[in-house]
């Protein structure tokens, strides 16, 4: 079976969670010495969930916000970032659109990740950079039987984060309290100048508090 990856929609309320369960986006994001790069990006999600975007004259639209209307509006929302190409296709089940994007600087990148500044940050200190995501914020225990719908809807789904850096970097998993996490079983972190993440989306989405994921390198 082919492997899919997932976006989990961080500050959606549960219903759009769920449907993010069952869409995936892989990603690698590009940075150079100066803050300016690329992100490439493939968002997947079910055909089935088209017939959502149907609905109430939105034909042809998605029904989770990743269409090209919706990146070009983002886009221009966000002073140094430019969409350079945008591609969809038909691939089995699945609808795919595949996005690359240029930023000037880390401030463009921060503000298309996280436009409320909440989630994600990048910061410089003592010759070494730090950028910081919030993957989920932990909304509460939740209800067994809720849990074993998000588990089923999201079973073999991952959350897949990659980076190509100008140097040796290192990533760490991070509680709310800013200690450091040991990675679960099945879950993966690695460093390096092309570090990367990935974890399965219904374990982050069920995770019990704040999870952050910290990339630092070196200037």
């Amino acid at each position: 079976m082919k492997r899919r990856f997932v976006m989990i929609i961080l500050a959606a309320p549960l219903f759009w969670g769920l449907l993010g369960s069952c869409m995936g986006v892989s990603s690698e994001i590009t940075l150079g010495r100066d803050g300016s790069g690329t992100i490439k990006a493939e968002y997947r999600f079910a055909r089935e969930l088209e017939s959502l975007g149907r609905q109430d004259g939105n034909q042809g639209r998605p029904p989770i916000p990743v269409g090209r209307t919706d990146i070009e509006r983002t886009v221009a929302r966000v002073p140094g970032m430019a969409l350079k190409s945008f591609k969809s296709a038909v691939e089995g089940k699945d609808v795919v659109y595949r996005v690359t994007l240029n930023f000037a600087d880390t401030d463009a990148l921060i503000r298309f990740l996280d436009a409320s500044g909440l989630r994600a940050s990048v910061s410089r200190e003592n010759s070494r950079n730090r950028l910081s995501l919030l993957l989920t914020g932990g909304g509460g225990r939740i209800e067994p039987e809720l849990g074993e719908l998000v588990s089923a809807a999201s079973q073999g789904y991952f959350l897949a984060l990659s980076f190509s850096l100008p140097s040796e970097a290192e990533l760490a998993l991070k509680d709310g309290e800013g200690r450091r996490l040991n990675p679960p079983q099945g879950w993966t972190l690695s460093g390096g100048r092309r570090p990367s993440f990935s974890a399965p989306v219904g374990e982050i989405f069920l995770f019990d508090g704040p999870l952050y994921l910290e990339i630092d390198w070196g200037l």
